[in-house]
């Protein structure tokens, strides 16, 4: 597992480099967005513009001109055309830059570096959002889900890197996105260990893989004398006698007695 997030921050921060600096051609205009027009030899009309709530700019001469939903080689040719048409440039060259993304926004909560809100830059995958984030922070666990509408997306980091198709490797973010990064599963051992305290659970674990990390038994303990306190939905704790090939649930309590002898 800790080669799993150690994977995951490598390549988070490799595409971070990419993912802020390179402009996205596919990413599609929406309301709010800041776009720089230049017209070539014809600075008079060059201007930088944002798309009202209709996704609409008012350009010289040409008055509205909606550019809703459209790619930017998309919005050049429209606005060239509309130039042409009007007579007012023969054969223009027109170029639309984004100064400002604001259209497509999510939300990334819990357990990241920089939680809030962010603006999409085009198609955007999973790990490059966290990357955008910061990454995780040290109480990730090893699950994200991803909130779409009424739809609720689980989706598994250590699994994912497994994956041969890039588009489960690294899942697409849509606009409206809520991406929330729970923080890790834990339980907790006490009595008669060499290192009782708070663990991090892994998938599957049992008491004998938990009682590993706590560094096993010391001198002073009952190996035959194992429970585990375990709480239900209403806090009220119940206590079993565990054996070491028994799974554990979160936040389960492992208590390894004193041997009387």
């Amino acid at each position: 597992m800790k080669m799993t997030r150690l994977v995951i921050f490598v390549w988070a921060l490799f595409i971070s480099c990419f993912v802020i600096a390179a402009p996205n051609t596919e990413y599609r205009l929406g309301p709010g967005d800041i776009v720089k027009i230049s017209i070539y030899d014809h600075p008079d009309l060059s201007t930088e513009l944002q798309l009202n709530d209709k996704g609409a700019v008012a350009f010289p001469l040409l008055g509205e001109i909606k550019l809703l939903g459209l790619q930017y080689t998309e919005a050049e040719a429209l606005i060239a055309g509309n130039l042409k048409k009007g007579g007012f440039v023969n054969n223009p060259n027109v170029s639309v830059m984004i100064s400002q993304y604001r259209s497509q926004r999510i939300a990334v909560i819990g357990e990241v570096n920089r939680a809030g809100r962010y603006a999409l830059e085009g198609a955007t995958g999973l790990i490059d959002l966290i990357a955008i984030a910061g990454g995780l922070n040290s109480s990730a666990g090893d699950a994200i889900i991803i909130l779409r509408g009424p739809e609720r997306i689980e989706y598994s980091l250590s699994q994912s890197m497994k994956s041969l198709n890039e588009s489960q490797r690294n899942m697409a973010i849509a606009s409206g996105d809520v991406v929330y990064v729970p923080r890790a599963q834990q339980f907790y051992i006490y009595g008669e260990v060499n290192r009782p305290g708070v663990f991090r659970m892994e998938p599957k674990m049992t008491v004998m893989q938990g009682l590993a990390l706590a560094g096993g038994f010391n001198p002073r303990a009952s190996q035959r004398s194992i429970e585990i306190h375990r709480a239900d939905q209403y806090g009220v704790i119940t206590t079993i006698e565990a054996k070491l090939t028994d799974f554990l649930l979160e936040n389960d309590t492992i208590f390894v007695q004193e041997s009387l002898f």
